[in-house]
Formats: structure tokens, sequence, C-alpha cells
């Protein structure tokens, strides 16, 4: 079923239409059962000069419902007791809801391109990637940022459309402002690296979490707190969702995103949930963190 964003469009009226002593609530919602609105959904917000006005108040409706619906409202508007309509009478709208006003015969195809266009939106948009980079040493240039070049050549092979958001400072509120933005960009992953460890200035899985509260993390390391420069007991990836775009937050390092990132695609063709994403990538860095810790034990 295609669902139609109203875009703060949600007036709809009728022409050529005369009340007598009759119940508004009542009116709304037999327009309401026409368009598969239901009773709170619905509602006169004028009458005056031949003309009532509906204030569809839900932010979208379903395609199916309302498409070529005019005669139908006329008729069920019509036979509502003191309702009068003209010769001219007509259903009006400045928005999507205009299609309540299309010929009848063609409401099934206007349904049918639609799903085609909004299948083919759904599969861009799960296509889709960004990488937001994070680190004041990243952002002042101090080091190359090589991890959107990173995901872009194992993401992008897999057939993904990977797009840079650039860096930002070690600031929990720009992160979160800048994750903000991206979400209404039409990605479906958004990924971050860096600013998940332990230190005071490791701040992105915290923004995260301000946009996601329901975030999944994964523990990669736990530190002592008040150890050297640790401040927070774990070092961790995360993942969730936020409508329709995943966000997955990973660590720094280059050869940790690289490591992460077969096993986050495979998750995610699964259809695996946040948490289980959030365990997945975090398998093949704490394998590398516990390679590199016993290759170190035995030089």
């Amino acid at each position: 079923m295609t669902g139609l964003d109203l875009l703060e469009k949600t007036e709809l009226w009728v022409e050529d239409i005369l009340l007598r002593d009759v119940d508004l609530t009542q009116l709304a919602k037999c327009a309401g059962q026409v368009l598969g609105l239901g009773a709170q959904d619905i509602f006169v917000t004028d009458v005056r000069d031949g003309r009532v006005v509906f204030d569809v108040v839900s932010p979208s409706v379903s395609l199916d419902a309302i498409a070529g619906k005019e005669a139908q409202l006329l008729a069920a508007l019509a036979a509502f007791p003191g309702v009068q309509l003209g010769r001219a009478a007509s259903v009006h709208s400045h928005g999507v809801l205009g299609v309540i006003g299309a010929p009848a015969e063609q409401a099934a195809d206007i349904i049918a391109n639609a799903a085609r266009l909004e299948s083919s939106l759904q599969a861009y948009v799960s296509r889709a990637v960004v990488v937001l980079s994070t680190g004041g040493e990243v952002a002042r240039g101090e080091i190359e940022d090589t991890n959107y070049a990173a995901v872009k050549s194992v993401l992008g092979d897999m057939g993904y459309l990977v797009h840079h958001a650039g860096v930002v400072e070690d600031d929990e509120a720009l992160i979160a402002a800048r994750i903000g933005h991206l979400l209404g960009e039409g990605y479906g992953l958004l990924i971050t690296t860096g600013g998940v460890g332990a230190e005071d200035k490791d701040k992105t899985i915290e923004a995260m979490q301000r946009l996601a509260p329901d975030l999944s993390t994964a523990i990669l390391a736990q530190y002592a707190v008040g150890h050297g420069r640790h401040v927070k007991p774990h070092v961790r990836v995360a993942c969730g969702r936020v409508g329709e775009t995943l966000l997955v937050a990973l660590p720094g390092p280059t050869r940790e995103v690289l490591a992460a990132l077969p096993e986050l695609a495979i998750a995610m063709g699964q259809g695996q949930s946040p948490s289980v994403i959030a365990e997945a990538v975090a398998a093949p860095i704490r394998a590398l963190w516990k390679a590199h810790k016993v290759g170190h034990s035995h030089s």
C-alpha cells in the first residue's frame, strides 16, 4: 500500500454544498469513511459561501484509499442528512489530496505508477551510504582521513552509492547536529568513524544516542575508569535506526573500519536487528585487537 506524505497541505474542500442542521463531527466521520481515515484524522474546519473545508490531521494517507474517490465522496455527502449538493459540486485540494479528483478510471494506473516509484525510491535509499568522520586531529588536517575511501572501496564494489559528509570536531552537539541533518537527506546507511573510545574527547556514541535513544552497542574493550585518560569503562561500536536510516558508529583506525565492513554488509543483507549488527561488526575488530596483543607478546 503506497503512502503519501501530505507535506503540510492538509486541507480539502467541497464546493457548491449547502448544510442545514448538520452535525459537523459526523459529517467529517462520513468523509473519513470514504477516504480510509479514522474519526480522529479528519475534521470540518470551515463552512461558508457554499463551501465546506475538511482538515486531515494525519501526516500521511494511503494513496489506494483516496485516488479517484471524488464521486464516492460526493455521493456519501449527498446522502448525509441535511446536506444538499449543487450541480457544480466538486472536491479540491492544493496538495497531494488532489488525487481524490483524478478520474476514477485512472486511479489504478496512478496507484501502480506510485508503487513503482516508491519501490524505486526505497531501492535507492537502501543503497545510499554516507560516511561522517569525527576527530579534531582529522578536522585540523593533522592526519589524513582515509575512512571514506575505505568505505567507498568496500561498499562501492558491492553496489552501494557512497557519499562523504566531511569531518566534524569531537563535540557531542556538533556531531548530533550533523547526523540530524544527514538523516533528512535520504540515506539508508550512515556510518560514523572515530570517537567511540573511552577518553573524554570521544563523543560520537553519546551524540548518536541523542537521535536514537535505543541505540545498541557492543563492547570492544573494557578499562578501569580513572586509569590513564579513560573516563568511560568501554570502547564500543554502535548501531541504531532512525526512520529508514541505519546508523553505525565505527572506530577511527582504517584497518578496523575495513575489518568491520564485510560483516556489516552481510548483517544488513540478512535484515538483522541493530543489536545483532553491532555485535557482527564488533567481532572482527576484537579479533584484530587480540591478534595485535598476541603478536606483541611474542615479539
